[in-house]
């Protein structure tokens, strides 16, 4: 689905525009012995209905995940994990990426990471948001377009004084 690329491509630009910190920003990656840390990897990690708009779009409440990477052997590792976790929030606010399909985020938690025994030693956090995402394309499915709203006032309504029906512009 191109929504969810444009989504993931967006959400990469967007932090590592804002938050150059980051050596690596990638959507559903994960860290290796040759990921330049920091590192952050995003993803949506699930989907629920929303509100249905009512316009043919299907509507979701998507919860992203982005995950931070530190190296453990570096001075302060925690202390630059919450930081670079936190940035990350102020960041997600009112956050749309730029796209029109896309809410702005809600729902931040974000918490720390326990290591991967047998991972690459690294200190984490998880920054978790949920994005109302309105998917597809707007549909009006009925063969025709309403006409244009007008008001008549009793007893001048209905067939025969259709000509003394007002529309509300020029109503004064």
């Amino acid at each position: 689905m191109s929504e969810l690329n444009r989504l993931h491509e967006a959400i990469s630009a967007t932090i590592k525009a804002a938050l150059p910190q980051f050596e690596t920003v990638d959507a559903y990656g994960a860290a290796d012995q040759h990921t330049a840390l920091p590192a952050l990897f995003h993803s949506i990690s699930s989907l629920k209905p929303a509100n249905d708009p009512g316009d043919g779009r299907s509507c979701v409440i998507a919860t992203v995940e982005a995950r931070i990477v530190i190296d453990s052997g570096r001075q302060h590792a925690a202390l630059e994990a919450v930081t670079l976790a936190t940035q990350l929030i102020v960041l997600l606010r009112k956050q749309f990426w730029e796209l029109e399909f896309v809410e702005a985020a809600m729902s931040v938690l974000a918490e720390p990471v326990q290591p991967v025994p047998g991972a690459t030693p690294a200190v984490g956090w998880l920054v978790q948001w949920q994005q109302i995402l309105h998917l597809g394309t707007v549909q009006w499915p009925w063969p025709d377009q309403p006409g244009p709203l007008a008001f008549a006032f009793s007893p001048d309504t209905g067939p025969g004084f259709e000509a003394d029906y007002q529309s509300p512009e020029d109503m004064q």
